[in-house]
């Protein structure tokens, strides 16, 4: 079980990350998310500040992929290395 997916003002943009080789959702520490309390999204102003923070992050960390997903949970796009 995973945090309630986040209310999403405008252009705002919700990043989820989750292990390339299981696709279990892990929260922003990394840590796989077994609890409600976790913290699984990230929210970005925007789609052009979530890329590029996703560009980093999985550049960083080979293993995840991460996911963003815009206003009422619509998925916009996955990255991976």
């Amino acid at each position: 079980m995973t945090s309630k997916f986040p209310e999403l003002r405008d252009s705002q943009v919700a990043l989820l990350r989750a292990e390339i080789s299981t696709g279990i959702v892990l929260d922003e520490h990394f840590n796989r998310a077994t609890s409600p309390s976790q913290n699984v999204y990230t929210i970005f102003e925007d789609f052009n500040s979530a890329i590029d923070f996703a560009k980093s992050l999985i550049n960083k960390r080979k293993d995840i992929e991460c996911n963003l997903y815009g206003k009422e949970m619509n998925f916009i796009q996955r990255i991976s290395y």
